[in-house]
């Protein structure tokens, strides 16, 4: 346990057991649970990807981030989703932070597109805190039958 231990008083006695039980929290959980260790991935947005018979969509949970925080572009044939998390300040704050595992800064996923998407149709929808991105896939090419001509 890397706690320290004081003894002086009912209230520091209530900041032994709370440092206890986060210390006992990421003994059970060391590598979900680790506050600033956490690995990169886990600071990313949780995304879901469903195909379609016409489309691709990437699904992403954003609870809490306001639509102005987001932002989707296509380059190179890569799509890029980039948030922006911002927790606000209050002026009065009640209490003090023991804990914080809520990522604040930029996030940014990035997804390879192939030749079978029409990357010109793509559209997104924010709606509750689910960004939708609508990724259409082009028209399969038909087949097609030649006239041979006789000289």
């Amino acid at each position: 346990m890397n706690s320290i231990i004081r003894t002086n008083g009912l209230r520091n006695f209530n900041d032994n057991v709370l440092a206890s039980m986060v210390s006992n929290w990421d003994d059970f959980f060391p590598s979900v649970f680790h506050g600033a260790a956490l690995a990169p991935a886990s600071r990313m947005p949780a995304v879901d990807i469903k195909e379609t018979d016409t489309e691709y969509q990437v699904i992403a949970d954003l609870p809490g981030i306001s639509k102005d925080n987001l932002e989707v572009s296509l380059k190179d044939e890569v799509l890029n989703l980039t948030v922006q998390s911002k927790q606000e300040q209050s002026e009065e704050s009640e209490g003090r932070i023991v804990r914080q595992e809520r990522y604040q800064g930029t996030f940014h996923r990035s997804f390879k597109l192939n030749d079978t998407v029409d990357a010109e149709k793509i559209q997104a929808n924010y709606k509750d805190g689910v960004l939708t991105i609508s990724v259409p896939k082009k028209e399969p090419v038909q087949p097609k039958q030649i006239e041979i001509t006789a000289h």
